[in-house]
C-alpha cells in the first residue's frame, strides 16, 4: 500500500469524510455491529503506512483521529456498557482486549508522537 492509498482507506473510514463509506471497516461497525477483521487489517495496514512515510496532512490526520475517537469511545465503550444496547456481534471478551490493544498500538504510533511532541 502507497501513502496515496493509505490515505483514501483512511478517508473511507472517517466518519465526517465525504468518502465515507458504509462498506469500510468504521462503516461496518457502526451499522452492522460487527468486526471487520479483514477491514480492520486493511486500515491499520494503512496507518501503518502512513507513520512509516511520516505523513503530516491536517486531513488525513484529523481524520484518523475521528477514527481512533470513535473505536475508543464510541463502539468499545459502549460494547462493554451493560446499560448499553449496542455490541459487537463477533466480540468475546479476549478479542475486546486484543483489539482495543491493537487500535490503541497502530493509531498511537501514528498520533502519539507527532501530536505530544511538536517543539
Amino acid at each position: 500500500m502507497d501513502q496515496a492509498q493509505a490515505e483514501e482507506t483512511v478517508a473511507r473510514n472517517a466518519p465526517l469524510s465525504s468518502q465515507f463509506r458504509d462498506d469500510s471497516f468504521l462503516g461496518r461497525l457502526h451499522e452492522e455491529w460487527v468486526w471487520d477483521e479483514g477491514a480492520f487489517a486493511e486500515l491499520k495496514q494503512a496507518i501503518t503506512c502512513l507513520t512509516h512515510h511520516k505523513c503530516h496532512n491536517a486531513t488525513t490526520r484529523a481524520q484518523a483521529f475521528d477514527i481512533f475517537s470513535y473505536i475508543m469511545s464510541v463502539a468499545l465503550l459502549s460494547h462493554c456498557n451493560p446499560g448499553d444496547l449496542y455490541r459487537i456481534a463477533n466480540m468475546d471478551t479476549e478479542l475486546f482486549w486484543a483489539r482495543r490493544e491493537d487500535v490503541q498500538m497502530v493509531f498511537d504510533h501514528f498520533l502519539g508522537s507527532w501530536q505530544f511532541r511538536q517543539a
